[in-house]
C-alpha cells in the first residue's frame, strides 16, 4: 500500500481549503446575484422605462386621433386616407421627438405597412334615426364578423341624441342580432333630453337584463356604446365586469346591427366596422345616413432611445375599440 509523506498531506489539505474556498465564493455569487434581482423587482421599471413607457400611450393616442380625423374628413378612397394618416404621422413622430430629444431621447413613430381598412356608418346632422327608405326599424349593417383574434369587429360606435322616446315601451334600440341563430344583445334607451332630464340605458345581454340612469344637462345625450359610458360617465350595463354588457358580446361571431323606434328618435351617430355587408339602407355618401370606406385599425412602430435604454415595439391602433367580446 502506498504511504502518504508529510509534503503530500499538506498539499492535499491546500488543494481542499481551495476548493472550498471556490465553493464560497460561488455561493456568494449566487447569493449576492438572488438580492440584486429582488432589488430591481422592488424598484420597478428599468431606469427611464416609465418615460418610454408615457410617450408610448401619447403616440398612440395622437396616432388614434389622427385615424379619427382621416375617416372623418379624408374618406374619398384608401389612397387619401392613407396618405391623411401618414401626414398626421409625421407630424406625431415629430412633435414627440422634439418634446424628449432636450431630455436625451430619441423617439420615432412610423406606420407599418398599410391601414386594415373597414366601413363608417355615420349620420351627421339632427335628422330622424330613419334609413335612406325612411323606415324606423331597419337594419344598419349585415353579417359583421369578427377576426380570428377575437375582437370586436365594431368600434368607436357613439350616438349623440337631441331626442329619444319617453316611454320605455317605445324606446329606441340598437340590436346585435346573430347570424347563427344564437342569442341577441340589445340597447334601449327612453327617458328626457336637456336640463333636468334623464337617460335610461338598458341592456339585454345572455346573460341577463341590467339598466343605468344618467342625470342629463346638456341638450343632447351623448352614448358612447362601445366605450362604455353615457354623457362620459361609466354605465355598467354597458362594460364588463359580472354583468358583461359590451356591445355585441355572447352573440357569437357573426351579426347584423339593426334599429328599432329611430323615426322617435333624432341627433347624430356614427361607428367604424371591420367588414360586412351593406343592407342597402345607408347612401354611399352624404346626404345621411351614409357609409364610406374608412380605415378600421393600424399599426405604428415605435422606438425610444437613450443612453441607458432602447425599447421599440410595434402597437397596434384602433381608437375606440372595444376589448375583446
Amino acid at each position: 500500500m502506498a504511504h502518504l509523506n508529510d509534503d503530500e498531506q499538506g498539499q492535499i489539505i491546500l488543494i481542499a481549503a481551495l476548493a472550498l474556498a471556490v465553493t464560497f465564493i460561488g455561493l456568494a455569487l449566487v447569493v449576492n446575484s438572488a438580492i440584486y434581482t429582488q432589488n430591481l423587482a422592488s424598484r420597478g421599471e428599468v431606469a427611464g422605462s416609465n418615460d418610454a413607457l408615457e410617450m408610448r400611450a401619447m403616440v398612440e393616442t395622437n396616432v388614434g386621433q389622427g385615424i379619427v380625423a382621416a375617416n372623418r374628413y379624408n374618406y374619398s378612397s384608401q389612397t387619401a386616407l392613407e396618405t391623411s394618416l401618414r401626414e398626421s404621422m409625421g407630424t406625431v413622430s415629430t412633435q414627440t421627438e422634439r418634446q424628449r430629444v432636450t431630455s436625451g431621447a430619441l423617439v420615432n413613430a412610423t406606420l407599418t405597412g398599410s391601414p386594415t381598412y373597414g366601413t363608417r356608418i355615420a349620420q351627421n346632422d339632427t335628422s330622424q334615426f330613419q334609413s335612406n327608405g325612411a323606415a324606423g326599424n331597419w337594419t344598419v349593417r349585415e353579417r359583421v364578423t369578427r377576426p380570428g383574434d377575437g375582437t370586436n369587429a365594431t368600434r368607436r360606435f357613439v350616438i349623440n341624441a337631441t331626442e329619444i322616446p319617453t316611454d320605455s315601451a317605445d324606446a329606441f334600440a340598437v340590436t346585435a342580432n346573430g347570424t347563427s341563430g344564437g342569442p341577441n344583445w340589445t340597447m334601449r334607451v327612453w327617458g328626457d333630453v336637456g336640463p333636468s332630464g334623464t337617460v335610461n340605458v338598458e341592456v339585454d345581454t345572455p346573460s341577463g337584463i341590467q339598466t343605468c340612469v344618467v342625470s342629463i344637462e346638456e341638450p343632447y345625450a351623448h352614448i358612447d356604446v362601445t366605450g362604455g359610458t353615457v354623457q362620459g360617465e361609466p354605465c355598467l350595463a354597458l362594460q364588463g365586469g359580472s354583468f358583461d354588457g359590451r356591445f355585441a358580446h355572447g352573440v357569437g361571431d357573426e351579426y347584423n346591427i339593426t334599429y328599432e323606434s329611430g323615426n322617435m328618435t333624432r341627433g347624430n351617430y356614427s361607428m367604424v366596422v371591420l367588414n360586412g355587408d351593406s343592407a342597402g339602407t345607408v347612401n354611399t355618401a352624404p346626404p345621411s345616413p351614409f357609409e364610406t370606406t374608412a380605415i378600421y385599425n393600424a399599426t405604428v412602430r415605435y422606438r425610444y432611445d437613450t443612453s441607458n435604454l432602447q425599447y421599440e415595439v410595434k402597437i397596434r391602433v384602433a381608437p375606440g375599440e372595444p376589448n375583446a367580446s
